[in-house]
C-alpha cells in the first residue's frame, strides 16, 4: 500500500527575524489495497513544503519543531483499531533532483491512513550569529 501525499500551505509567520512558522494542511490517501489490522504497522508519508526558501549546503542547521494533528478521516476506523499520527518531524533534506541546496521536508507515520487531513505547523528557527 502506498500513501499519496497533498499538501496546501498557508503564509508563512514570521516572529522575529530568525523565527518563522510553516502551517497548514496534508491530505493523505492510500493508493492499492487497504488491510486494516490491529498489529500492522503506522504508515509512513514524508513530503516537501512548498512555498519554503532552500537552505544552503553551506548553511548552519536551523532548530526545528514539528507538530502534527489529524482534522478529519475520510472514514472511521473500526472498534479498536488505531487511527492518528506519530512521530512527525521536521528537517532539511538534500535536494532530490541533485542540487546544491537542501529543502525542507515533513515526515511522520499515521495510522489508518485510508483518508486523513493533518494539520500541521513547522517552526524553522535560524541560528543568529
Amino acid at each position: 500500500m502506498a500513501l499519496q501525499c497533498d499538501i496546501q500551505p498557508a503564509p508563512p509567520l514570521q516572529l522575529t527575524p530568525s523565527c518563522i512558522i510553516h502551517t497548514g494542511t496534508v491530505r493523505l490517501t492510500t493508493t492499492g489495497k487497504f488491510f486494516q489490522s490491529l498489529r500492522a504497522p503506522a504508515d509512513e508519508f514524508g513530503i516537501f513544503v512548498p512555498d519554503v526558501a532552500p537552505l544552503l549546503d553551506t548553511a548552519a542547521e536551523p532548530r526545528i519543531w514539528a507538530e502534527a494533528h489529524v482534522m478529519c478521516t475520510t472514514s472511521a476506523p473500526a472498534s479498536g483499531y488505531p487511527s492518528g499520527v506519530d512521530h512527525v518531524r521536521a528537517t532539511y533534506l538534500p535536494d532530490p533532483r541533485g542540487g546544491p541546496a537542501r529543502w525542507l521536508h515533513l515526515g511522520g507515520a499515521v495510522f489508518n491512513p485510508k483518508g486523513m487531513t493533518l494539520s500541521y505547523r513547522i517552526t524553522v528557527q535560524t541560528p543568529e550569529f
